[in-house]
């Protein structure tokens, strides 16, 4: 079971392989709406209309963009990648995709920015390994012109004030409402009561802290529920595995487990088959991957986070069209975040 869910989720990433003018950035409105409007039927999941990103509906010219992910190893990243694709489809811009080999690749990413300068393009879309190693290369950015929008995790609000970095805009969701969403979820499934464990994200890392946050305080709104152990096990797969089965074996009476994100929730369900602890361990995920999916079915994982990368990578690129054609932009787009249970699949 664990060797075939590993070559699934190998198999997913190679999708986010790579698929092949200063401007003055205008005013924000300092809004964060809910996302909706515009967005294209055939993406994810349809979500109800609400106020559309911006009116850009075909660009004046071919900008050419770059959307700078994280991990090829995560899949999240290739849904986000499809996102994109369609707006710069729809949009006629040309879309410059780019990976690095997994989450704690920093200076990799560090160089693709630096390259995608040197090439010149027109904006740079960033969902950064780390939030603050990567402001400095962004700065060199936007002094080359070249707007920069941040995606997915956040970069350091006080490294980027310091160093005078000026975000056209944040797209992404709330990680610590996701976070305690999965707590919450985790907390109602254990009936209020019991141990509970957690694999965080990579520490330091925004998205990873505020998912931390957030069950923390799910947690804590339950007074028979005690958090026992909690470690990183930088969103992979196989850290996932030993870490969890460390966890176990010092804390034989973890009930509930949350993992940040779902390939760290797939190397865990490993473990805990191996331990003999099938069904008796619930196990909360999140970013809904395919893998995922498939374990939610099989009863194996009781839930995970939905939280729509291809709309953020779709409005991520609409932002940045609509940016370099003169509107004005709102400063952050929040998209929707939803607890996915057997019966939504």
């Amino acid at each position: 079971m664990r060797h075939a869910l590993f070559l699934a989720l190998i198999a997913l990433a190679a999708v986010a392989v790579v698929a092949g003018c200063s401007r003055k950035t205008p005013p924000s409105s300092g809004t964060t709406p809910k996302f909706g409007g515009g967005v294209p039927k055939d993406l994810r999941f349809d979500i109800p209309s609400a106020e559309s990103g911006s009116a850009v509906t075909k660009a004046s010219k071919a900008y050419r963009v770059a959307l700078i992910m994280k991990a090829a190893s995560n899949p999240f990243f290739a849904t986000m990648q499809k996102g994109a694709e369609k707006a710069a489809s729809e949009l006629g811009i040309e879309l410059l995709a780019q990976t690095i080999t997994d989450e704690s690749s920093d200076q990799q990413q560090m160089d693709i920015v630096d390259s995608m300068v040197s090439q010149k393009v027109d904006a740079i879309l960033i969902a950064p390994a780390n939030s603050k190693s990567l402001v400095e290369p962004l700065l060199a950015a936007q002094k080359a012109g070249i707007a920069v929008i941040n995606v997915d995790n956040r970069l350091d609000p006080d490294t980027v004030k310091t160093a005078g970095l000026n975000l056209v805009a944040y797209v992404g969701a709330d990680n610590e409402e996701g976070g305690r969403l999965a707590g919450e979820h985790l907390c109602k499934l254990l009936g209020g009561k019991g141990s509970v464990a957690m694999l965080e994200g990579r520490r330091g890392v925004d998205n990873a802290e505020a998912r931390k946050r957030g069950f923390l305080k799910a947690c804590e709104a339950h007074r028979d529920i005690k958090v026992v152990a909690s470690d990183s096990a930088d969103w992979d797969i196989a850290k996932g595995q030993n870490k969890f089965a460390a966890m176990m074996s010092a804390h034989p009476e973890i009930q509930g487990l949350f993992c940040a994100n779902d390939n760290m929730a797939v190397g865990a369900i490993a473990a805990i088959k191996e331990k003999g602890k099938a069904g008796s361990i619930i196990v909360v995920g999140y970013d809904n991957i395919e893998a995922a999916q498939t374990a939610v079915k099989e009863g194996t994982l009781a839930g995970t986070i939905e939280q729509h990368p291809d709309l953020m990578g779709f409005e991520a690129v609409k932002t940045a069209v609509a940016h370099l054609e003169g509107e004005q932009v709102r400063s952050e787009t929040m998209v929707p975040l939803e607890v996915i249970t057997k019966d939504k699949l």
